[in-house]
């Protein structure tokens, strides 16, 4: 980070250098928590009076491009199934019950085990099969959802 922060001041005069205990004390100041978001918005505004918070947030996780994980037991004997399973593959985005989830596991059998953009594991009884779920993107190099801001407005 050091030596590309000198290289972008040089590129780009009008950019202002600002720290993080700067950012922590107009944070303090205006009583908010702490996120990325929140940070952001207090180094766009140069301190000044935040006006508008968004509702939603973006969040993007990147992946792997593959599984690579082929086999597994003792003496690498077992093939691990990494192709679809029912038109699914992993980390595909799906709607289930209503709500939006990625694809953390997949059994051969028809059952998925699911998650969110953070990649923690979505407790849900009965297990869900494929054929409750609705495939809405394909896997991607990143992961992508909106997410509700969890903010205190100035």
């Amino acid at each position: 980070m050091n030596s590309i922060r000198i290289q972008l001041l040089k590129l780009y005069p009008k950019a202002e250098e600002t720290f993080g205990y700067i950012t922590k004390e107009y944070r303090r100041f205006y009583g908010l928590d702490k996120s990325h978001c929140i940070d952001a918005a207090i180094i766009a505004s140069k301190g000044g009076n935040i006006t508008k918070f968004l509702e939603k947030v973006l969040i993007k996780r990147c992946i792997s491009k593959g599984d690579y994980q082929q086999t597994k037991g003792e003496r690498s004997e077992k093939k691990i199934p990494t192709g679809k399973i029912q038109g699914f593959r992993k980390f595909d985005k799906v709607l289930y019950q209503g709500k939006e989830y990625f694809i953390k596991g997949k059994m051969s059998s028809g059952y998925a085990i699911l998650m969110n953009i953070d990649g923690k594991k979505v407790k849900l009884k009965p297990m869900p099969k494929f054929d409750n779920m609705v495939r809405l993107s394909a896997r991607k190099s990143q992961m992508v959802a909106l997410q509700k801001a969890n903010s205190s407005s100035p």
